[in-house]
């Protein structure tokens, strides 16, 4: 999906969004959980190149565990609201980690879902 989405990349800039953040265990990795929260997310503001239908399959690939809502986005150069995939009910086995989901993989030597 990363090679799908560099595709249609036209724009990546540095943003942050309302929010606490997860890391989610899977046993092909660790994913993000964005959840509702009083804290700062940081992450990459993408503006794509999308097609009709596009936007439907970035939500199955997704899955049933998120959903997609729009929320204030802070950047270098203002604020702009942004499509945004939060999780949806409960974390199975997740643990809050600081606002940056790389960040986090380096120091616990973790690697991404994959």
């Amino acid at each position: 999906m990363a090679r799908w989405i560099a595709a249609r990349l036209v724009v990546a800039e540095p943003g942050e969004v309302p929010g606490r953040l997860y890391a989610v265990p899977d046993a092909q990795g660790w994913y993000p959980a964005l959840m509702p929260g009083t804290g700062r997310v940081r992450g990459m503001l993408c503006e794509l190149q999308l097609r009709p239908g596009d936007l439907a399959r970035l939500d199955r690939y997704e899955g049933r565990e998120y959903r997609r809502v729009a929320l204030p986005v802070r950047t270098g150069a203002g604020r702009v609201s942004a499509q945004v995939y939060v999780w949806r009910g409960r974390l199975p086995q997740g643990r809050a980690i600081g606002p940056d989901f790389p960040e986090w993989l380096r120091s616990v030597r973790g690697m991404a879902y994959s």
